[in-house]
Parts: structure tokens; sequence; C-alpha cells
């Protein structure tokens, strides 16, 4: 089977198979590659182009990865989870691109994962507050504007507003 394990560069050399390598990244996760290496590099006009290394171009090839790779790259072509994904961009990702970017929270100042689910807790609940807040000034704002002298109502509406926009507006 690794006989026929090979990829072809651009000048037409064949990149053969070498050998398995395991590797630990920095979060300890142990990946396997596999590696490998052209045949012969040394007069090649491309090289600059395609590798820093001084002997032969070696490719280092997780299987694993790749075919997660792959599937992703299927699953978003599918026009019902691109759209779920765009949606996750929206929604998800900027919550904590804006608790991140807050230079009041950099980092957990208590230590133990009970007393940690609290903290954020704590960060996520001030996070739906302000985002409630924020509903409610911009719709406040709106109603002000159609509503110029009708006086009572006006309270009524914005405080029925405001418990439908809590109800709506959660963080997770």
């Amino acid at each position: 089977m690794e006989d026929d394990d090979y990829f072809i560069c651009q000048k037409g050399m064949k990149v053969t198979f070498k050998k398995y390598l395991k590797k630990k990244n920095k979060s300890g996760y142990e990946q396997s590659f596999k590696i490998y290496e052209c045949e012969d590099c040394t007069d090649c006009p491309l090289k600059a182009q395609c590798t820093k290394a001084k002997g032969n171009r070696q490719i280092h090839w997780n299987t694993i990865f790749e075919e997660m790779k792959a599937k992703a790259k299927t699953a978003l072509e599918c026009d019902e989870k691109s759209a779920i994904y765009a949606q996750r961009k929206v929604e998800a990702e900027s919550v904590f691109g804006h608790i991140k970017g807050n230079r009041s929270f950099r980092r957990f100042s208590l230590r133990g994962l009970d007393k940690v689910y609290v903290e954020f807790g704590i960060v996520a609940l001030a996070h739906n507050i302000l985002k409630v807040a924020g509903i409610r000034q911009l719709l406040s704002e709106k109603n002000r504007k159609k509503q110029k002298g009708k006086g009572e109502k006006r309270s009524f509406f914005s405080l029925a507003l405001f418990f439908r926009t809590y109800r709506t507006a959660s963080c997770f």
C-alpha cells in the first residue's frame, strides 16, 4: 500500500511516503502524521517557492485532520447548514468577542471549576442585562417618535415591550 502512497510536486517529482510520526501539541493532544519526502530537490528551480528546508521538501499529512476538513467543507456547501453557521457567527461568537474585548474581563480571578463557573455566570448575566438595556433603549427611542403626546399609554406599552424583549434576549 505504501508503494502507491505519494504526491507529485510542481516539477513532476515524486513525494513518497517515508514514515509515521506522532507529536503532542501544546495542549497535550497527540496527533499522528504521515511524513512524505521529495526524491531530490537539489537542482529544482521552484525550491525557494516550495520549501525553506536545506534538504528535500517534506509534507506532514494528518489524515484525521484532512477528513475533518473535508467533512466541514461539504457541510458548509449545503445551504441549510451554511445559514446556520452564518447565524452562529452573529449570535454566539459576537458575545464572546464582546466579553473578551471588555478591558475589565481578561481572565478569571477565582480558582476552581465551581468558582469559575459562577464568575462566568455573573459575566454572562451582566452581558445579558446590557443587551436588554440596549434593546430597550433603542425601542423606546423609536416609540417616543411614534407616540408623541399619548401620555399614559406610552409607559404601559414600554413596560410590556420590556418584558417581551427580556424573554427573547437571552445570550445562551
